[in-house]
């Protein structure tokens, strides 16, 4: 029998563990959204005893006697301003799926019967499934079995569907027939006129 005690140290271990993922993702949020950003930098420029124009962007290496004629000059990033910080979040979540993917695209191994995508779809699909079913039933947290059952849940209808679409999959193997039998038919069409 569960005493109060220990069922309040279970709630609090959920909720620290919540309050843990919210820190971490807010973290790579605000460091993503931060390091988008773009400043303007300044230019300081003068002429010195030669007639030639200088240009710095430290006003620190400007000879004492030159200080008084420095024209200062804000330079527009030469980089295009992001229309919004989730357009540059998304850009970013993009490409790291993308570099994602192709470092493990080698890892699935070919299922015979089955074209590479497919086998790539399918060992991943059960990948998830092994560590979601590991959530339903290892976790003593309510939320994280439901969040975990929902997932097997997604995952069990996806699955079949990515399945079909995929690469040399049902659906573009209907395709290509297709477009084989109506050639058929534009070449006939063609010989009886």
């Amino acid at each position: 029998m569960m005493t109060s005690r220990s069922k309040q140290g279970h709630g609090q271990r959920g909720w620290i563990l919540v309050m843990w993922l919210l820190a971490i993702g807010s973290g790579l949020v605000i460091s993503v959204a931060c390091s988008t950003e773009t400043f303007a930098t300044t230019m300081y420029s003068y002429i010195d005893e030669q007639g030639t124009p200088v240009m710095t962007d430290n006003f620190n290496t400007i000879p004492e006697r030159y200080r008084a004629k420095v024209k200062t000059t804000e330079m527009a990033p030469t980089a295009p301003q992001r229309t919004s910080t989730a357009g540059a979040i998304h850009e970013r979540v993009t490409n790291w799926g993308g570099q994602l993917r192709d470092m493990a695209s080698g890892a699935a191994p070919n299922i015979s019967g089955l074209s590479h995508s497919q086998s790539q779809i399918l060992t991943y699909a059960g990948l998830a499934a092994i560590v979601l079913l590991v959530g339903v039933y290892l976790s003593k947290g309510q939320m994280i079995r439901l969040l975990s059952m929902w997932g097997l849940i997604m995952l069990a209808i996806g699955t079949p569907v990515l399945l079909y679409i995929s690469d040399d999959g049902p659906a573009d193997v209907m395709k290509s027939k297709a477009a084989a039998i109506q050639g058929k038919q534009e070449e006939r069409l063609k010989q009886a006129q």
